[in-house]
């Protein structure tokens, strides 16, 4: 079981890293990669991004050592789900009744195969 929950905050750490690489993004605008020279904020969003990674990669190898990885990539879909709901929220972009469908599917999919 606790594999698991260190899976799903795996998911949960790249899918924050994933924002903040859409705020950099933002930031960077029309001057593209010069901005994380100019302005130390963005740099600073983009380090802290690239940090959250590598700290998920140990969290994901030290999770694999116990859940096969056929179960275990299962949960990684579940950043299809966690993203744009958490891009709802900073950004003010749209979740459809098509996506809440999608995320009823995908949920479902992770239980199903998941599950013996």
């Amino acid at each position: 079981m606790t594999n698991y929950v260190l899976i799903i905050a795996v998911v949960a750490v790249i899918s924050i890293g994933q924002l903040l690489f859409k705020t950099v993004g933002l930031k960077m605008g029309e001057r593209g990669f010069s901005v994380l020279y100019t302005d130390p904020s963005a740099a600073m969003l983009f380090l802290t991004s690239l940090a959250l990674y590598g700290v998920a990669t140990f969290g994901w190898i030290w999770a694999l050592r116990q859940v096969p990885l056929t179960t275990a990539y299962l949960f990684m879909s579940l950043g299809f789900v966690l993203v744009p709901v958490m891009a709802h929220f900073v950004f003010g972009e749209a979740v459809t009744l098509r996506f809440a469908a999608g995320t009823l599917l995908i949920i479902s999919g992770i239980l199903l195969a998941s599950t013996a």
